[in-house]
């Protein structure tokens, strides 16, 4: 046998596989005079994000304001009858948007939020690209896109502990999404309106 069949019968090399590991994050409600600020830590406690009342617009009307770490505005949202809109930057420019949501559900226990990304279908049946399901109260939100659970909110829990506190809890994104979007959905969601 000689050299280029040697090469041609090797196998090919096995690719290595991305590391598949979900993104932790912490989120804190600022207290006393905050105006529901949040803080949004990583996992070894720098802060990552900051959600703040949008500029321009204010407690008013709704508005919230997805930052990162150095205060640059990531996203822009803006409520109104309860539907949320959300836009690139500090635009609210109907050309930047990022996703709109439709309320389906809401009880004192449970609310479903649809939320669709540009660009949307021109069918009459829109299917949602995001579906929100959670109590917001309780901080429990969990993110699906078709039949695959992306982000994950939920309190911290601790054993030998009966009281929780609401102030803080825990965002999980799953690998191979984006974590501004789903921070932004989850901001949308959380708010109390």
């Amino acid at each position: 046998m000689d050299g280029t069949n040697a090469a041609a019968a090797a196998p090919p090399p096995v690719p290595m596989a991305a590391p598949v590991v979900p993104v932790d994050l912490t989120v804190v409600k600022k207290l006393l005079g905050g105006g529901g600020d949040l803080a949004v830590h990583d996992a070894s406690g720098g802060l990552a994000f900051r959600v703040t009342a949008a500029d321009g617009c204010g407690r008013r009307c709704g508005g919230r304001a997805l930052l990162d770490a150095s205060g640059s505005t990531l996203v822009t949202a803006r409520t109104s009858e309860g539907a949320w809109q959300a836009f690139r930057g500090i635009s609210w420019e109907q050309t930047d948007i990022i996703f709109s949501t439709k309320v389906i559900c809401a009880s004192s226990d449970r609310k479903e939020v649809h939320v669709f990304v540009p660009p949307r279908s021109t069918s009459e049946e829109q299917k949602p690209s995001y579906i929100l399901v959670g109590n917001p109260s309780r901080r429990a939100c969990t993110i699906i896109r078709g039949n695959s659970i992306v982000a994950q909110t939920n309190l911290p829990y601790k054993l030998n502990k009966a009281v929780y506190s609401r102030r803080k809890f825990r965002v999980t994104i799953y690998p191979g999404n984006d974590n501004i979007l789903i921070m932004a959905m989850v901001m949308t969601f959380l708010v109390q309106k």
